[in-house]
């Protein structure tokens, strides 16, 4: 947790009184200003014009699920994975048009993950997107010399990664 909190600019601290006496945990996270006031019209669509086929390869179940429910929610035909090479074999079984890859993935990472998957059968024309925490410039050049269309860094709002979807070409 400690890590994820510092990605953001925030500070973890813990103390106690003593055995038994409890613990109280700080997180401790930067000030952002509120988002402008937006408008239904530019919301994603409930239904998505052009449902894709995808899979999702993250092997946080809590992340796997919004993500699912997010899509299912647009419209579209989605498949889950919770670790590399399961995502592997599910990608030469559905044939999906958009890979959600997160990169660290138990098994196989997923920057394997995407040079599998762009070697196999149809994988060049596949979408690929890596959802990560790690948004470094050195970050986004690894995902690129892996095979990955797009490189996200979480947390992804919804309407980013929608229109990164809506702009796949359909295969």
């Amino acid at each position: 947790m400690r890590a994820l909190v510092a990605l953001h600019g925030g500070t973890v601290s813990a103390r106690s009184d003593g055995t038994g006496r409890g613990s109280v945990f700080t997180v401790r996270l930067p000030r952002v200003p509120a988002p402008a006031a937006s408008s239904v019209a530019s919301r994603p669509p409930a239904v998505n014009p052009t449902p894709r086929r995808i899979l999702i390869v993250e092997d946080n179940d809590d992340a796997r699920e919004m993500l699912r429910i997010q899509l299912t929610q647009e419209g579209h035909e989605v498949h889950e994975a919770a670790d590399g090479p399961t995502g592997v074999d599910m990608a030469a079984a559905v044939a999906p048009e958009v890979v959600l890859v997160d990169v660290g993935l138990p098994g196989l990472d997923g920057y394997e993950v995407a040079r599998r998957i762009r070697a196999g059968s149809g994988g060049r024309s596949i979408l690929l997107i890596a959802l990560t925490g790690y948004g470094q410039a050195e970050d986004q050049s690894r995902a690129r010399d892996a095979g990955f269309s797009l490189h996200l860094t979480k947390p992804v709002p919804p309407e980013r990664l929608h229109a990164a979807i809506v702009g796949a070409p359909v295969s």
